[in-house]
């Protein structure tokens, strides 16, 4: 059985935006993550891969738990 997983991208904005990042730009130059692979991340149209989780959660200094609600949350609803 495989794992789907969606990303709750409300969370993940409202993460950056505490930490005072108000662009893709900023959050992509933070991170590390290339500003292409990472728009349609934050647009729900790209399921990042474990590396770029790993970027954003620590970018953001997510705790393990906020990670999991934000890239494994099984009960987010179809939007």
């Amino acid at each position: 059985m495989s794992m789907t997983y969606k990303v709750n991208v409300m969370i993940l904005r409202d993460q950056a935006e505490r930490r005072g990042i108000r662009s893709v730009e900023e959050l992509s130059e933070i991170s590390g993550v290339n500003r292409d692979m990472l728009l349609p991340v934050l647009e729900g149209r790209s399921l990042p891969s474990f590396d770029i989780m790993l970027k954003l959660a620590s970018a953001l200094e997510l705790s393990p738990e906020l990670a999991g609600r934000i890239f494994f949350d099984d009960n987010l609803r179809d939007e």
